[in-house]
């Protein structure tokens, strides 16, 4: 069974690029541009990884992280944050994010960070 990993991002290009990286790689990709749907996804079962953008409309990337962790069935999913934010080193400490991906990214880089969560990925 492949690894499912829920895209949250709402610009559409870097969404559709990021996707493209990840199928590449052999991987399942979710891609949503909210965390309403994604919540949905969450609770039943079927993420992985999540790769999450900060600024979001509606509900922040921040915030969103915080819900993730804060919930016994899903605090176990690996959260990246992937962001341009100067301040993501501290944002990934307030939100408990597992790491974290500067935009913009080289690939090779962005594949090695996410191979590492999806390869503990039981």
């Amino acid at each position: 069974m492949g690894k499912n990993v829920l895209v949250i991002e709402d610009e559409p290009i870097i969404a559709e690029m990021i996707s493209i990286i990840l199928e590449i790689q052999g991987l399942n990709v979710i891609s949503l541009s909210d965390t309403g749907r994604a919540r949905e996804k969450l609770h039943g079962k079927e993420v992985n990884l999540v790769l999450l953008d900060l600024n979001l409309h509606g509900e922040g990337g921040q915030e969103f992280c915080e819900y993730i962790k804060g919930q016994d069935d899903l605090k176990h999913i690996p959260v990246i944050l992937v962001s341009a934010n100067i301040d993501i080193d501290q944002i990934k400490e307030e939100c408990g994010a597992n790491d974290i991906i500067r935009k913009p990214f080289n690939i090779d880089h962005f594949m090695k960070k996410v191979s590492h969560y999806v390869e503990t990925v039981v």
